[in-house]
């Protein structure tokens, strides 16, 4: 079989002014022609500096300090600038995670695809724009001519990536590094992306790098994987190997981390806690002033008949005006302290649902209430304060959420400030202690986002939420982008803040083992109206819907449930028990 990739001994230095921090140690993989590579780890482990360091894509000031690195017969190793940039595209596509990241937002996307096009082939003009269209086809966009003209924003998270993958194959590289490809996707998406790679990983002889948090995709389209810790590659080797049948404590971990699709668990196995342990007594106390508060009557959310409207297009004058219906006559109550879990495709509605709930954007129908005060059917400029108070969100990416420069005492103080509602001095000493009940270290206040993983920005981020003191939280995609032990971390963070201040969950996720673990009742949505709503295990056990049925069919399952991962539960790094997770040499 042809080899691809070969990287032996790779080490990739970041300097700093405490020293030289090592992000990746003594790597060593390979990749045929017609194989996929997994890689997968925990958030900080080194696997997407792995994929950039072989596309010349490091970020200053990191360089490779040691290895081999050759694609086919040619050493990449010390190539300069201008020939590492003939490779890219057109040896080594690369997928990237964040696809609004990595769309321009002021150009078409039929442009960044011809100019993707022209910049790796021969082809250019309408034979260009041709080639275009049948990627954009083969990523299965509907109606990719008449998409070529609309901008990054006026596609779905889902659709945004099926752009970037398009991207990446423009050149027909012979290796595909995909960097969590199916981040954020709903799962029949997911199902054709991942169809799509393995039909091109067949067809073409294609050598893929894998890049995943998702243990259960690896279980299904990986060959190979390789399972990385603190930059170094602990275990290795056939997917069947690895995951039925795990050998280092820490692959085991991992694997018994994965949520199960086919039971209910109380709480998530996780691979070492970090909730802290340091009293937060002007949180609780602020926190605490709200829960004493006697419940309202009636439900947490009523939504009567909503419809949702979008613009198609702008137009002078209003007969000519065109509108896309997002969200189409749709009713459903939950309860307080209820978790409700919202799923559909990407472009469902899910979300505008959600926003249509907060008062963020408007319904041309219907009726909204939220705990029996309705919601205005136009946004205002100012939220009203009751909305604000009453309701807030967790958004999918926390990073984009959260404002680069300011430092992260603020960011979460800023709400209370901004409203008046306590001496700045009080906001910022709630901030603090809210930081650190939501599991990050005493010193997080002084920080700047950047500083932390993506596990704790999502903390911060719900710290943020939690500190207006709402009754009911929105969690759109809150673990999307995380991986499985981080996902148990948050989503276990999530139970605990729930029973403890009696919140109502409106739980948006397209990873349906997750919504079976969170939510007591589900609805399902398809083109903007309500298929379904069920119970979670009446849904998962006994759908009533074709659509939902189809969903369970796609969905993702880890394909080694049955993993001999041993006895005994789950320690972090450096702690005793009956498995402790050594850090690697």
């Amino acid at each position: 079989m042809a080899r691809v990739l070969t990287v032996e001994g790779l080490r990739v230095v970041f300097p700093g002014v405490a020293g030289d921090f090592p992000a990746v140690r003594d790597v060593s993989l390979h990749v045929d022609a017609g194989e996929i590579l997994g890689v997968v780890g925990e958030s900080g482990a080194g696997k997407s500096t792995v994929g950039r360091a072989l596309m010349g894509l490091l970020d200053y000031p990191g360089y490779i300090a040691a290895g081999r690195l050759q694609l086919g017969r040619d050493t990449l190793t010390g190539l300069d600038k201008a020939a590492l940039r003939a490779i890219r595209g057109t040896r080594i596509g690369m997928i990237l995670q964040e696809s609004l990241s990595a769309l321009n937002p002021v150009l078409t996307v039929g442009f960044q695809l011809i100019e993707a096009v022209e910049a790796t082939t021969t082809l250019r003009g309408a034979a260009a724009r041709a080639r275009v269209v049948d990627l954009l086809r083969q990523v299965e966009i509907p109606d990719p001519e008449r998409r070529l003209s609309d901008y990054p924003h006026q596609f779905s998270g889902g659709m945004r990536q099926r752009v970037v993958i398009a991207i990446a194959l423009a050149g027909e590289p012979p290796l595909l590094i995909a960097d969590e490809p199916t981040t954020a996707l709903d799962v029949s998406v997911q199902a054709g992306v991942l169809s799509l790679l393995q039909s091109l990983c067949r067809d073409r002889r294609l050598g893929i790098i894998l890049v995943t948090h998702d243990m259960a995709v690896i279980s299904q389209v990986a060959d190979r994987v390789a399972v990385m810790r603190d930059g170094v590659i602990v275990e290795s080797g056939p997917a069947e190997a690895v995951l039925r049948r795990p050998q280092h404590p820490y692959t085991q971990a991992l694997v018994r981390a994965v949520p199960p699709a086919d039971r209910r668990l109380n709480r998530f196995v996780v691979v070492g806690d970090s909730r802290a342990t340091a009293p937060a007594d002007r949180a609780n106390a602020w926190l605490d002033a709200q829960r004493g508060e006697p419940a309202a009557a009636g439900p947490a959310v009523s939504v009567d008949g909503v419809s949702v409207d979008f613009s198609a297009g702008w137009q002078l004058l209003p007969p000519r005006r065109r509108t896309f219906r997002a969200v189409d006559k749709v009713s459903l109550e939950v309860a307080p302290g209820e978790s409700f879990g919202i799923v559909g495709e990407s472009g469902s509605g899910k979300s505008t649902l959600a926003y249509a709930i907060m008062g963020l954007v408007g319904h041309a129908e219907g009726r909204v209430a939220v705990y029996g005060k309705p919601v205005p059917p136009r946004p205002r400029e100012t939220q009203d304060r009751h909305l604000a108070e009453t309701i807030q969100i967790i958004f999918q990416d926390p990073f984009s959420s959260l404002q680069p420069r300011m430092r992260v005492g603020a960011i979460v103080a800023e709400p209370l400030i901004a409203r008046r509602q306590v001496p700045r001095s009080v906001a910022h000493g709630i901030a603090e202690d809210l930081l650190v009940k939501v599991g990050l270290p005493a010193d997080a206040a002084g920080k700047l986002p950047h500083q932390f993983s993506g596990g704790q920005r999502q903390r911060i981020s719900i710290a943020r939420a939690l500190i207006m003191r709402p009754r009911i939280l929105v969690c759109d995609e809150p673990t999307s982008a995380l991986d499985v032990s981080v996902q148990a971390q948050i989503l276990n963070l999530l139970k605990d803040l729930q029973d403890e201040f009696r919140l109502t969950l409106l739980f948006i996720s397209h990873d349906l083992a997750v919504i079976r673990q969170m939510c007591g009742r589900v609805a399902v949505m398809r083109g903007g109206r309500l298929c379904e709503v069920n119970g979670t295990e009446v849904l998962f056990e006994n759908p009533t819907h074709d659509y939902t049925r189809q969903l369970l069919r796609l969905m993702p399952r880890f394909a080694y449930s049955g993993a001999q991962v041993g006895p005994g539960p789950i320690q972090p790094s450096g702690t005793a028990g009956p498995h402790p997770i050594p850090s690697p040499r």
